[in-house]
C-alpha cells in the first residue's frame, strides 16, 4: 500500500504554529534567566546617582565559584563511573559488556570534564540545562587487500587472489551529548515536570551551508542558498561583536529542528518524526531514527519545581541578599570617598609665602606655632553596625546555599564551641551538597547513560574492541548488549569520601591486631580507592601473603608425626586383640580393657591430628571472609570432643585398675 503524499506545506505550518504556541511560556521563561544571569553578572540595578558608588557585590556568582568544583569532582575523578546490577544469572555478560563499553565511552572516549563545567555552568545561572544525545559517524576510503575468487583461464581452475580495493573504513562512530542554549529550545508546555511527555521540542540552532552539504541527511540546500536568510528578531546572537562571513558557504544559517509526534500518514495516529527546516524551506524530513523513538534531549533542573520543567536554583534564593550586601557596601564606599582623606589644614599666619609653596611641593618647610597648627583629614569611622549587617547577610547566603565561602558565613561557633557543634554543620553542608551531585547523577547522567546504552545496540558496529584494563582488551559484540539490568552511577563528594576513610582508619586502628589478613586487606583496598589511588587499590587487593617454607615444613613434619603415632596406637590395639584371642589363661578381660583405654587414647590422637590438619588448610587457603568465625568454631568443637575423649580415656582407665587392682598396668600417659 502507498503511503499518501505529504502536503509540506500544511506540515510545516503546523509545525511553526507548535512552536508559537510554546513562545508565550518560552518568553516567560527567558525573562526569569534575564534575571538571574544579571543578578549573577553584578549587573547594576538602575537606581544609581551620579557621582555615588554604582558597584554590586558578586554574591551568587561567589557562592557558585566555591560549589563548582565539589560538585563536579565525583563525575570527573573516577575513571570508571558506571557500574551494572544483572538481574538475572543470563544477564552478567551482557551487563559486564556495557559496563566495560559505556564506561570507555564516557570517560574516555568523551570529554566529560568540559561537558560536566557546561552543565554546571548552565545550572548555576539558569536553573535548568537541556542535553541533546546524538550519535556521530565518520568513514574515510582506504586502500586494502582483499580476497577474490578468480578462474584460471588455461585450467579453469578457480584460486583466491589478492586484490587492493578501496574500501570504506569508519574513522569515528560513537554516542555524543551536546548542552544547548536555554534560549533555544522551545518545549511543549502540557508536559508538566516530564520531558518525555512533550509532544514537541523545537531545537533553533546556527550553522551554515558548507556544513549541512557534508552531511547526506539534509536535502533542498540549492533552494536554501537562492533564498538566502532572513532574521529572526526574537534570535540572541551568542557572538557579542555579531561577526558576519561574506561567502555563501559560510554564512550563518538559522535552523529550526522539530522532533516530536505528528500525523503524516493521515491514519490519526501521531507517529515520532524530525523535521529540519531553514525559513521556509524543509531540508531534512523522516521517522525518529533512534531506537527508542523519544525526544533526543534531556533535561535536568537544579532545584526541581512540582509540575513545571523549568526549575529554580541558588540564585532565586539570594537576590534579596545580594541587594542588601549591595547597599550597605555602597554605603560604606559613599562615606569613605565623602571624607576628607588626604587633605591638609593650616592655621593662618603659620607659614608664609616661601614655606608654603615648599609644602605644597612636598619638600622640607619650616612653619610657626606648634604641630597642631597643622591638620591631616582622614576617612570618616565606619560604625560597626554595617559590618555586623554585612556578617549576618554572609550568613544568611551560606546557610541557604549550603556553601562555605569564607566570608564569616556558616562555621562550627554559630551552633556551638564543641567540636560536635562543628561536626554537625560539615555534615549538614555535606549532605546538602551530595544532593545536588546525586540529582544530576539521578536526572541526567543516569538518563544520559541509558539512551547511550540503546544507540550502542542500534548503531554499534558488529565488534568494538575496547580498553577495560592496561592489559586487556575486551572485544564487544552488539548481540551481547542486550539484557536487563540496573544501571548505578558511582558518586560520591569529598566530605563523604573523608568520612569513609575516617571510619576505616578508626576500624583499623582499633581492630588492626585482630582482624584476619583478609579483612585488613579489603579495608586498605576501599582506602585506596576513596584516596583515587587504582594501581595501589590493585595492588593491595591482589597481593597474597608469601608463606614461611620453615613454617611450613614444621607442620608438615607435625602433622605426619601426629599421623605415626595414631598408626602406633592401632597396631598395639591389634596386638592386644590377638594375644587376647591365644591366650589361654582367661585374661581375656583384662586385655579388652586395655584394648578399650588404647582405643580411647587413639580417637584423642585422631582428633589432635585433625585440628593440626584443619589448622594447615587453613592456612594454606585463607579464601572466605567467614574464614575466622568457620576457624573458631570448629577449634570449640574439637576441643570438646578432646575433652570429652580425655574424660571417657580417664574412666577407663580407673576401671580398669579397680578391675585389676592394680594402680600401673602399663599403658602411657596421653
Amino acid at each position: 500500500m502507498n503511503k499518501p503524499k505529504i502536503n509540506k506545506a500544511e506540515l510545516l505550518a503546523n509545525l511553526k504554529a507548535d512552536m508559537a504556541a510554546a513562545e508565550t511560556s518560552h518568553k516567560q521563561i527567558d525573562s526569569e534567566i534575564k534575571q538571574r544571569r544579571s543578578v549573577y553578572n553584578g549587573e547594576p540595578y538602575g537606581n544609581e546617582e551620579k557621582n555615588k558608588s554604582r558597584i554590586v557585590p558578586k554574591v551568587a556568582k561567589r557562592q557558585q565559584a566555591w560549589a563548582h568544583p565539589s560538585l563536579k569532582e565525583p563525575f570527573v575523578s573516577t575513571p570508571n563511573l558506571v557500574r551494572f546490577s544483572p538481574i538475572t544469572y543470563e544477564d552478567v555478560p551482557a551487563a559486564r559488556q556495557n559496563e566495560i563499553l559505556l564506561n570507555s565511552q564516557f570517560c574516555r572516549q568523551f570529554d566529560r570534564y568540559n561537558f560536566m563545567t557546561k552543565v554546571l555552568k548552565v545550572l548555576e545561572v539558569d536553573a535548568t540545562v537541556f542535553v541533546q544525545t546524538g550519535w556521530e559517524y565518520e568513514e574515510e576510503k582506504v586502500v586494502q587487500e582483499v580476497d577474490v575468487i578468480e578462474i584460471d583461464e588455461t585450467t579453469g581452475e578457480r584460486y583466491i587472489a589478492k586484490v587492493e580495493e578501496e574500501v570504506l573504513v569508519p574513522t569515528v562512530n560513537k554516542p555524543t551529548a551536546r548542552v544547548c542554549r536555554s534560549e533555544d529550545i522551545y518545549v511543549d508546555p502540557t508536559c508538566e515536570d516530564n520531558l518525555d511527555k512533550a509532544q514537541f521540542l523545537v531545537y533553533r540552532y546556527e550553522t551554515d551551508l558548507s556544513t549541512l552539504r557534508k552531511d547526506p541527511r539534509y536535502k533542498n540546500l540549492d533552494k536554501v542558498a537562492k533564498a538566502g536568510t532572513r532574521e529572526d528578531p526574537d534570535y540572541e546572537d551568542p557572538d557579542p561583536t555579531n561577526f558576519e562571513f561574506k561567502d555563501a558557504p559560510r554564512k550563518k544559517l538559522l535552523v529550526h529542528e522539530y522532533w516530536g509526534n505528528y500525523d503524516i500518514n493521515g491514519d490519526g495516529i501521531a507517529e515520532p518524526i524530525v523535521c529540519v527546516w531553514v525559513d521556509d524551506v524543509i531540508i531534512r524530513l523522516q521517522d525518529n531514527p533512534y531506537p527508542d523513538k523519544k525526544i533526543p534531549f534531556l533535561s535536568c533542573a537544579a532545584d526541581s519545581v512540582p509540575f513545571q520543567l523549568h526549575g529554580e536554583n541558588d540564585i532565586d534564593n539570594i537576590e534579596d541578599q545580594q541587594q542588601v550586601i549591595t547597599a550597605v557596601t555602597r554605603g560604606i564606599i559613599n562615606n569613605m570617598a565623602s571624607s576628607n582623606n588626604g587633605q591638609v589644614g593650616i592655621r593662618k599666619g603659620a607659614l608664609d609665602p616661601v614655606q608654603k609653596k615648599k609644602m605644597l611641593a612636598g619638600k622640607n618647610f619650616e612653619f610657626n606655632g606648634s604641630p597642631g597648627d597643622i591638620w591631616q583629614g582622614s576617612y570618616n569611622a565606619i560604625p560597626n553596625s554595617a559590618f555586623q549587617m554585612l556578617q549576618m547577610m554572609n550568613g544568611e547566603v551560606d546557610s541557604l546555599t549550603g556553601t562555605k565561602s569564607f566570608s564569616g558565613g556558616i562555621n562550627g561557633g554559630s551552633l556551638g564551641s564543641s567540636a560536635t557543634a562543628a561536626r554537625g554543620v560539615l555534615d549538614s553542608t555535606a549532605i546538602r551538597r551530595l544532593d545536588k551531585v546525586r540529582n544530576i547523577a539521578e536526572n541526567l547522567i543516569k538518563p544520559l547513560i541509558r539512551k547511550w546504552m540503546s544507540y550502542n545496540s542500534e548503531f554499534l558496529s558488529d565488534e568494538e574492541v575496547v580498553r577495560a584494563t592496561n592489559d586487556e582488551h575486551v572485544a564487544i559484540r552488539k548481540s551481547e548488549l542486550q539484557g536487563r539490568f540496573d544501571l548505578d552511577i558511582e558518586i560520591s563528594t569529598p566530605e563523604d569520601d573523608t568520612a569513609k576513610r575516617n571510619e576505616l582508619g578508626f576500624l583499623l586502628q582499633t581492630m588492626g591486631p585482630n582482624l584476619p589478613f583478609e579483612m585488613t586487606q579489603l579495608i586498605l583496598g576501599e582506602i585506596a580507592r576513596l584516596n583515587r589511588m587504582p594501581k595501589l587499590e590493585k595492588d593491595i587487593k591482589g597481593y597474597k601473603p608469601q608463606q614461611d617454607p620453615i613454617k611450613e615444613q614444621l607442620k608438615q613434619m607435625e602433622l605426619e608425626k601426629a599421623k605415626a603415632d595414631i598408626a602406633k596406637v592401632k597396631a598395639d590395639i591389634q596386638k592386644i586383640y590377638t594375644e587376647s584371642i591365644e591366650n589361654k589363661d582367661g585374661d581375656l578381660a583384662k586385655k579388652s580393657a586395655q584394648a578399650e583405654v588404647l582405643r580411647a587414647q587413639a580417637k584423642l590422637l585422631e582428633s589432635k591430628a585433625d585440628m593440626e590438619d584443619l589448622k594447615f588448610v587453613k592456612m594454606d587457603n585463607q579464601t572466605d571472609e567467614q574464614f575466622q568465625l568457620e576457624k573458631i568454631q570448629m577449634e570449640n568443637e574439637l576441643k570438646a570432643k578432646i575433652a570429652a575423649l580425655k574424660e571417657e580415656y580417664k574412666i577407663k582407665q580407673m576401671n580398669i585398675q579397680v578391675e585389676n587392682g592394680d594402680s600401673n598396668i602399663g599403658i602411657p600417659r596421653a
